[in-house]
């Protein structure tokens, strides 16, 4: 008994410091900001570099554009960008978990 209360603890733990979407758009995104680039074009700028600081950093295309994202077990997604249509470019807004993934956001911006 003592066990499984044990592994019912830790895992109530370990779940608390997951960040899910829907977490990281509640605290709004670290960037926003409109591109030039259609969302395709950027997404194929933006995947690579953000690839290149974690590899595990995935691209997906969307009804709306593209949504690319960083999903760490245990972590859950501490970072993601949405990439949607605006005009003949795009609106590209970047989320964060905390102030600390700078590296994520200036990569965005280069991409912009």
């Amino acid at each position: 008994m003592r066990i499984l209360l044990a592994s019912v603890i830790a895992a109530t733990a370990l779940m608390a410091g997951c960040v899910s979407v829907s977490d990281l758009e509640k605290s709004g995104p670290a960037l926003q900001s409109a591109s030039s680039k259609t969302p395709k074009d950027y997404a194929k700028c933006l995947a690579p570099a953000w690839q290149d600081i974690n590899e595990d950093a995935s691209s997906t295309e969307t009804e709306y554009g593209y949504r690319l994202l960083l999903k760490i077990d245990m972590v859950g997604v501490p970072v993601m960008a949405k990439v949607s249509t605006q005009g003949t470019g795009s609106l590209v807004k970047v989320y964060v978990r905390n102030g600390t993934w700078n590296k994520w956001v200036e990569a965005a911006r280069r991409c912009l």
